[in-house]
């Protein structure tokens, strides 16, 4: 596993982010053995957010980190409503500093590595969040602040704001970003490596379509999201798509690695770049996709993925809830 610091913070971070909405399956005693595989193979840094699972994941991770705190890394985040309290939520300060409180209690710590802003509140200022966010931090709850989906401009925003306040910064943005949608290169990574603001990227698989499972001319693998809904896999599969899909399990093949590792490690190569978040829900799952942080494109195959992806913007529209047959 390699390790990096958070943007410009001293925050040391695997590079590998175990993601913990745990989707696939319902044993805790399963996302426990999920967890320890991680941390067995060198991860430190675990995402996870206050309505993952009601809660639960939450709860999960603090049964994880029980006795040893120290070697975990958490980013959690607020701002979309909890599933016991329909009010919760937003970036006003009093949800900020409410949810706070209810997520330090179910991952039964003191104190938050990495807290963020889970999407844009458009309805509140950006200056209640930043001021709401840095007490946090003046309180000792959270150790560094950020966002998650934030636009450039709005990221810049809530960076004058705390600079002209003197106040503790937004040290990360989480955004989408795949060999299947590069959208976020035009202007938000750029302006994050300009500013020491550090990037963990998710969905970089981009629900998996990367993962050499699904191929444009044949029906999606039965169990998937892409298969029983709501996302519109017709729509997704364009012949551009279908491409990039080819290439990535092609380089996959010539150089002995999985899908997946390919086009984690593409992102990982990227100079903005922090750390990549993946969805494992099994300790089989952590020991394939971990492997990804372990090794480095050759720059022929980099300049490969690079040109068929080249523009690539993939939407994914979530408009077949009965599955992809209707």
């Amino acid at each position: 596993m390699r390790y990096a610091n958070l943007g410009a913070t001293d925050l040391r971070v695997s590079r590998l982010c175990l993601g913990t909405v745990f989707r696939q399956v319902a044993d805790d005693g399963v996302y426990l053995a999920t967890i320890e595989a991680a941390l067995e193979r060198g991860c430190t840094f675990f995402d996870t957010a206050n309505m993952y699972q009601g809660g639960h994941s939450e709860e999960i991770l603090g049964r994880a980190m029980r006795g040893r705190r120290e070697r975990f890394v958490v980013t959690t985040k607020v701002g979309r409503p909890e599933a016991d309290d329909a009010n919760a939520r937003g970036l006003g300060r009093a949800n900020i500093l409410r949810c706070c409180e209810r997520s330090l209690r179910r991952l039964a710590t003191d104190y938050i590595d990495l807290y963020l802003c889970h999407f844009p509140d458009p309805s509140m200022p950006i200056e209640e969040t930043v001021s709401a966010m840095a007490e946090l931090v003046r309180q000792g709850k959270v150790r560094h602040v950020g966002c998650s989906n934030f636009e450039s401009w709005r990221l810049c925003e809530a960076l004058h704001v705390a600079g002209q306040r003197s106040q503790a910064s937004f040290a990360c943005n989480q955004v989408a970003y795949s060999l299947l949608d590069r959208r976020v290169e035009d202007e938000v990574l750029p302006y994050c490596a300009l500013r020491g603001v550090g990037v963990t990227a998710y969905a970089t698989t981009a629900i998996g379509l990367l993962s050499g499972r699904f191929r444009r001319g044949e029906p999606p693998p039965e169990g998937t999201s892409w298969h029983r809904g709501p996302y519109n896999f017709r729509a997704a599969m364009t012949p551009h798509v279908g491409g990039v899909i080819d290439t990535v399990v092609q380089v996959a093949g010539r150089l002995g690695r999985t899908p997946t590792q390919v086009a984690m490690a593409w992102c990982l190569s990227r100079p903005a770049v922090t750390s990549v978040i993946v969805g494992c829900d099994t300790p089989e799952r952590v020991h394939e996709n971990l492997a990804a942080a372990d090794w480095e494109l050759p720059e022929e195959e980099m300049r490969r993925l690079d040109e068929v992806s080249d523009g690539q913007r993939l939407t994914v529209r979530q408009d077949c809830p009965e599955g992809w047959r209707r």
